[in-house]
C-alpha cells in the first residue's frame, strides 16, 4: 500500500509541473531599479488573469483530499476498537 501512494504522489507532482511548464509564458524582462515600466513605452502592461483561474481544480483537490482523509481516519478508528 505505501508503494502505491508513493507512485501516485510522484506521478500527481509530476503531471502538475509539467502543466505548469507547458502553461508558463516567458518572463517579461528585468525592469532595473533606475527606469520603472511606466517609462518604458515598448513594454506591454502585464496581461489580467483572473483570481479564480484554477478554482474549480482546487475545489475538486479539496474535497477529494478532505473525503479520503475523513473515510481514512474512520477506518484507522474502526480498527483500533
Amino acid at each position: 500500500m505505501k508503494i502505491t501512494k508513493t507512485l501516485y504522489l510522484v506521478i500527481f507532482i509530476t503531471l502538475i509541473n509539467v502543466s505548469s511548464v507547458v502553461a508558463a509564458k516567458n518572463p517579461p524582462p528585468p525592469v532595473s531599479a533606475s527606469r520603472s515600466m511606466a517609462d518604458d513605452p515598448e513594454v506591454p502592461p502585464p496581461p489580467g488573469a483572473a483570481i479564480d483561474q484554477n478554482l474549480i481544480i482546487l475545489l475538486v483537490g479539496a474535497l477529494g483530499f478532505g473525503t479520503y482523509t475523513i473515510f481514512r481516519y474512520k477506518d484507522i478508528k474502526k480498527a483500533s476498537m
